[in-house]
């Protein structure tokens, strides 16, 4: 157990406490993926340590000459050992909430936000810089019971709203299994976030839709549009949400909810499965996290079938898309997820796309791994030693660091190459 002293310190960002014992204390260096032309180079030159290099593109490598950073070289530049990095804790959470995915705000790049599998709690730090770990404060929405209830990720959208889902059927609200839920956004406008809004007792969410019960994971699109993975129907659903209708206010009559490739993916019980969105190209990249493989949907395939007997349906048959008036809603038909090849994952859970490159974690292995987009073929790889089961979601930080939670220690950690 760290003793208090030096947990203190950490907050502070006075030291670095490493995540095993084989951890260095000492960072240098960034995760830089390259250099460019313009730069200037001292790649060969002899080197004792990286500052003699060029710092952004360069590392002093084990031969003692300057080299450049290699691609995938936010999670360190040498043998992929935990040794081979810094873990700089920035954020310990009291009690358990199981801290599982975070990301960082847009408008605010200094401020993360975090959720709480375990308690739907949100964990805001405010002020966080490569230099400072900020100051951190917990929230509990209200209505989270409902709303956010055993959140498996969060993301950020377009400003100034985020979206989360729930891991459930809505029994933990309702009492009673009913299959009723789905992604739902909040505001990071903290006067308003976490506050009794509204007359009818729904918190602060400005909106919801209810087709995607036992939600694994969610990406962000544009405007108010979310994918998200379905862990009931083993499908991903594409939500939009078109107008917000304020927060604590009940109006989910403009939305609209499609189906895509259903009943083709591997859920896993009780372990997150990410998603996230290339604006480049429309591919949207899964951690398909029971079948131990990433898979990419090509969102700009398929075509709409919808009417009154192509409604979202469980597969018991029941309609579960006509529990709330939308504007539209059905199946995508002629979609399916494609494996990309990426070989030696278990149980993966965490991805981001950087580039050309995918970086997942792996939550039996504990490792997180850097595959080439395109061909699936692994670039990179860092054993943490976190404990089994403790690395989730992550996400890339202003100053082109990884950041990561530690799900089964409740900490956030940064990853500092050296």
């Amino acid at each position: 157990m760290v003793k208090r002293a030096t947990f203190l310190l950490s907050l502070l960002g006075l030291v670095s406490l490493p995540l095993a014992c084989g951890s260095s204390k000492e960072a240098s260096g960034n995760g830089s993926s390259g250099g460019t032309s313009e730069q200037p180079t001292t790649v060969g030159k002899a080197c004792a340590e990286n500052a003699e290099c060029t710092a952004s593109t360069e590392f002093c490598g084990d031969d003692q000459k300057c080299a450049a950073v290699p691609a995938g070289g936010e999670i360190g530049y040498r043998d992929g050992s935990a040794s081979s990095v810094t873990f700089t804790q920035i954020y310990k959470a009291s009690g358990s909430p199981e801290l599982i995915d975070l990301a960082f705000n847009p408008s605010d790049t200094t401020q993360i936000w975090a959720v709480g599998y375990a308690d739907d709690s949100t964990h805001v730090g405010a002020g966080v810089t490569p230099d400072d770990n900020g100051s951190w404060k917990r929230y509990l929405d209200p209505a989270r019971a409902h709303f956010m209830h055993a959140p498996p990720a969060i993301a950020m959208g377009a400003a100034p709203f985020w979206g989360t889902c729930g891991d459930g059927d809505d029994s933990f609200a309702s009492r009673q299994p009913r299959m009723f839920m789905g992604p739902a956004i909040f505001t990071t406008d903290l006067s308003v976030y976490a506050k009794p809004a509204g007359s009818l007792g729904l918190g602060s969410h400005y909106d919801m839709l209810h087709s995607t019960p036992f939600c694994k994971g969610i990406a962000h699109e544009k405007d108010n549009v979310y994918w998200v993975y379905n862990g009931h129907n083993k499908s991903i659903d594409r939500y939009d949400f078109h107008d917000d209708h304020g927060p604590g206010n009940d109006d989910h009559s403009d939305g609209e909810i499609w189906r895509y490739a259903d009943g083709e993916l591997t859920p896993s019980e009780g372990t997150p499965s990410h998603l996230i969105f290339d604006p480049a190209d429309g591919m949207l990249y899964i951690a398909d996290t029971g079948a131990s493989r990433i898979v990419k949907l090509d969102t700009t395939s398929g075509t709409k079938k919808s009417g009154p007997t192509a409604n979202i349906r469980e597969a018991s048959g029941t309609k579960i898309g006509t529990n709330e008036p939308l504007v539209a809603s059905g199946y995508m038909t002629g979609t399916s997820v494609e494996d990309i090849g990426a070989t030696g994952l278990k149980k993966p859970s965490g991805i981001e796309l950087k580039g050309d490159l995918l970086y997942v974690t792996d939550a039996e292995t504990s490792t997180f791994h850097v595959f080439e987009k395109a061909t699936g073929k692994e670039v990179r790889k860092l054993k943490t030693e976190v404990e089994e089961g403790g690395l989730a979601g992550f996400a890339f930080g202003p100053d082109n660091k990884i950041y990561f939670v530690d799900r089964k220690t409740n900490r956030i950690f940064r990853i500092d190459p050296k």
